[in-house]
């Protein structure tokens, strides 16, 4: 399924698109965190952290005002934002979306369209004495999984490694319980799983599962009905910046640069690719096909096709370089994936790349 290159086929990148953000009434300064995989998006929304807010635009297609920037919405956390993620809860139709703040001072659940609380959850911190180091405990990587029964979980990570379910019915968020059985000893990077929202539903498989991903090099898979882990995945010398999972593929970037492809069912690495000069501060996957977009503070971006990843054929569709600009996020966006946005550190604007239809 490689992206088609006929005639009047627009690809990423052929032109890029700035676009300012202005928050309501003021004129106050709006650029993400700089921080790994900060950018989440959902239909036609985006959110990132930004200090003590979660920056959100409602529509990225919404009219813009006078002086041509897009309104967002600041959402106050009270604690540092780590990291946002745009989740849904509920059933195709009737799914309502969450958007997750993970801070300095646990959970926060909010409605992101109407920029109302709707929860706050704290975490339980492990026993300081079992863990001297004097940085700061935080919560980042999130998902919304299904469970048995048409229940949901919210797997929530912690900087001490540790992995946490919250009950996620009916708009009410309820601690659950901290998983084990596992093997993370670094903080958590990223959590993702195989039915995230933005996938189309021809790839989702008949089973959820999720993937924890930490500082430490180690992935771990798990069943999503019984959060019990399948297989654990190691990338000796790496540090892990975000994950994702589609069918039996698992996704990783990397402070060194890479993107290491494994074999769930094998819990091997197939393939290694040495993508960018710095740090690879976020990856997102294509909601249909086996394509990859990585950005890095080295201000490159790139647009893989992996659907060869196992026979080592990977092909870059599309790259560019941003003079100067540290990217943080990427994500893909528009009907079926057809475009992408971008944020850069100190930078108040979207990247927005628009493409055509991927055929095939």
């Amino acid at each position: 399924g490689k992206r088609g290159k006929g005639e009047g086929k627009r690809m990423w990148g052929d032109s890029v698109q700035h676009i300012k953000l202005s928050r309501p009434q003021q004129d106050q300064y709006i650029t993400p965190s700089l921080g790994f995989n900060v950018l989440t998006s959902h239909g036609p929304s985006l959110a990132f952290p930004h200090l003590t807010e979660a920056v959100v635009v409602s529509d990225v297609a919404a009219p813009k005002t006078e002086k041509g920037s897009l309104p967002c919405l600041a959402l106050k956390c009270e604690h540092t934002v780590i990291q946002t993620k745009l989740c849904t809860v509920g059933r195709h139709a009737e799914a309502a979306t969450i958007l997750v703040c993970l801070t300095t001072g646990g959970v926060q659940l909010w409605d992101p369209l109407q920029g109302k609380k709707l929860a706050s959850v704290s975490i339980p911190e492990p026993d300081p004495g079992l863990n001297p180091a004097e940085r700061q405990s935080f919560c980042k990587g999130a998902a919304i999984i299904p469970r048995a029964d048409g229940r949901h979980s919210l797997i929530v990570g912690t900087s001490s490694g540790q992995l946490h379910a919250i009950e996620a019915d009916d708009f009410r968020f309820v601690y659950d319980c901290k998983l084990e059985g596992y093997s993370h000893t670094s903080p958590i990077a990223d959590i993702s799983s195989t039915h995230e929202p933005s996938y189309m539903e021809q790839v989702l498989p008949p089973q959820c599962t999720w993937a924890s991903a930490c500082e430490g090099g180690t992935i771990c898979v798990w069943d999503a009905t019984l959060l019990n882990p399948l297989a654990e995945m190691r990338a000796p010398g790496e540090c892990i910046t975000a994950v994702r999972l589609r069918a039996n593929l698992c996704i990783a970037s990397t402070v060194l640069g890479k993107v290491i492809i494994f074999n769930v069912e094998g819990r091997s690495i197939v393939a290694e690719i040495q993508a960018h000069a710095r740090a690879c501060s976020a990856i997102a996957i294509h909601p249909l096909m086996m394509i990859v977009a990585s950005v890095s503070e080295d201000s490159h971006w790139v647009v893989w096709n992996l659907d060869g990843a196992e026979k080592q054929e990977i092909e870059v569709i599309a790259s560019k370089n941003v003079k100067d600009k540290m990217f943080c996020g990427v994500s893909f966006t528009g009907e079926q994936g057809k475009d992408l946005h971008m944020v850069s550190f100190d930078t108040e604007y979207l990247y927005h790349m628009e493409g055509d239809m991927i055929t095939g």
